[in-house]
């Protein structure tokens, strides 16, 4: 296997805030079927320091809304085990994710942690955006059964226009799964002229075609149906116009990718 090597950004461990035990949650959907395998109890975390050109929740990159509540891992526990039955059945189990959940990483080892006592499948759905590595990061990743990582767009200079700032942080982190053989699935989403062409899916393809952790690479075309909350929000939708890509486009991403040795959600 590929080595990586990767060097702690900073060894400050209390997070980008304050940690008290309680997560600031956007909304919770109790049997999500789209965020990780079976049925999930699905946590989404407000907070993201991306600013995706296609984002589908806009209305969590604030880290305090007039909706967003705190709560704490007891109280999400208690939701999560009055459906652990249905959860299990299909295997599924949990999911966080956001915003970007590991800007409230503290919160998620606890959370996570507490569903592993109880044999619940956890997954991590984030874009990467780690802001330290150290003991609590790798506590939470050891009581994880399956990262769910979006990785936007290999070349800089596109990613920084269509996310609005380098990808450095998520790439460092792909190299920091690799190097912990944690269970990862990519997950790309094809968006019409900024990562629906061959170079990009091959750039995608030469970066993950060496990480025996990846074990499968989710394909989403995208889609317009967040578009509502950035008016919501008071902000221009700037991708007006743009559609899902056509069914050619996404079997040819495809086939370019199993070239790379990986396995194919769409």
């Amino acid at each position: 296997m590929q080595t990586y090597t990767i060097k702690p950004e900073n060894e400050h461990h209390e997070g980008h805030r304050g940690y008290h035990g309680t997560a600031i949650v956007h909304s919770i959907e109790s049997c999500g079927t789209v965020d990780g395998p079976g049925l999930r109890f699905v946590l989404f975390l407000q907070g993201c320091l991306m600013r995706c050109l296609y984002c589908h929740n806009r209305d969590t990159w604030d880290m305090h809304t007039d909706k967003a509540q705190e709560l704490t891992v007891e109280q999400v526990m208690k939701q999560v085990l009055s459906y652990r039955h249905y959860l299990k059945a299909t295997g599924g189990g949990v999911t966080a994710t956001g915003g970007e959940p590991l800007l409230q990483y503290e919160f998620l080892r606890d959370w996570f942690t507490a569903c592993r006592e109880h044999d619940i499948h956890t997954c991590l759905d984030t874009n990467g955006y780690a802001l330290h590595y150290d003991e609590i990061l790798d506590d939470l990743l050891d009581h994880t059964n399956l990262v769910m990582l979006d990785l936007k767009q290999i070349d800089p200079e596109i990613h920084k226009v269509l996310v609005g700032i380098p990808n450095t942080k998520t790439l460092n982190f792909a190299r920091y799964l690799a190097e912990r053989n944690q269970p990862t699935r990519v997950r790309y989403v094809i968006v019409p002229g900024y990562t629906d062409d061959e170079r990009s899916a091959n750039l995608l393809g030469e970066f993950i075609g060496g990480m025996e952790n990846v074990e499968t690479v989710e394909l989403l075309p995208y889609h317009e149906l967040g578009a509502h909350k950035w008016e919501l929000c008071g902000d221009e939708y700037k991708l007006k116009g743009v559609h899902p890509p056509p069914k050619e486009t996404v079997l040819k991403i495809k086939e370019i990718l199993e070239g790379y040795g990986k396995n194919i959600i769409l």
